[in-house]
């Protein structure tokens, strides 16, 4: 907001400073071409500042993640319990996501020179509390964010099916089909059809999956529809989409002797560099 009151003052000025010597047209012109040229240049100054914030917060994930590759490492050489190393693991990127998080919190300076600083910002804080199950917080930050994925619509979502408001669930579910079009909106889909199988409304999630089948090009999304058409609802199943689906926490990855393979694709093990914005 500050860029914008600088830049327009900045304007003002230097129209006025022309124009009072020269014809009005040109004090315009000037006016403008301060006015854009100001803009750009504090927002590439302040978007670049944005950056910096979100790469240390990178760096410290990526620290996270290369302790908990380590420990996964000493798993395959000394095999131990398989629920301890897990729970070790998580303990490892939940300290390393609280580090994170109070990273992001230097970024608060920003948000009075970037008009969209604050929700970029807060929309990491609201997946990072997510993954650590900081559900009280990531709550507080849903109304404050951009949702420019489909996994973060479908964190907002399982939260609203968790907290039964299921009249903002619908209308995030409808939003989010239109934004995210064909295959990019399997997980909405899937989610939304899961939801409605748990809350018994197996019609609708037969609706849901019969639109899904339509718009996009998924066999997981076949085979649901079919289990459902045919009545034979325990065996519907997301598992097939992955860590995106398990990442919501709604279900637990099935149990498996772990190896480093299989333990990269839990919801908390080690994930690979991510630009944030």
């Amino acid at each position: 907001m500050l860029s914008l009151i600088v830049s327009l003052l900045a304007a003002v000025l230097a129209a006025a400073a022309l124009a009072s010597v020269t014809a009005p047209g040109w004090g315009i012109f000037l006016g403008v071409a301060v006015f854009l040229g100001l803009m750009i240049l504090l927002s590439r100054y302040f978007g670049k500042r944005l950056q910096a914030v979100a790469m240390t917060v990178q760096d410290r994930i990526t620290e996270a993640q290369a302790e908990a590759q380590r420990l996964i490492g000493r798993f395959q050489t000394k095999p131990s319990s398989q629920k301890v190393m897990q729970a070790q693991v998580e303990k490892v990127m939940e300290t390393g996501v609280i580090d994170a998080l109070e990273i992001l919190e230097t970024a608060q300076s920003l948000y009075k020179w970037n008009i969209l600083a604050e929700r970029q910002i807060n929309t990491l804080k609201m997946q990072l509390n997510f993954q650590i199950k900081r559900f009280d917080k990531a709550d507080t930050l849903m109304t404050k964010i951009l949702v420019l994925e489909p996994l973060t619509l479908a964190m907002k979502m399982t939260r609203q099916y968790h907290n039964e408001d299921f009249a903002a669930l619908e209308k995030s579910f409808k939003k989010g089909v239109k934004k995210f079009k064909y295959d990019k909106a399997l997980l909405i889909y899937s989610l939304y059809a899961w939801i409605l199988i748990k809350r018994k409304k197996i019609d609708e999630a037969l609706q849901i999956l019969t639109r899904a089948k339509d718009k996009t090009d998924s066999d997981l999304i076949t085979r649901n529809w079919e289990h459902v058409a045919n009545n034979k609802i325990h065996l519907f199943s997301n598992a097939g989409i992955g860590e995106q689906w398990y990442a919501l926490h709604l279900e637990q990855p099935p149990k498996q002797k772990a190896s480093k393979g299989q333990m990269k694709k839990h919801p908390m093990a080690p994930k690979g560099r991510r630009k944030y914005f």
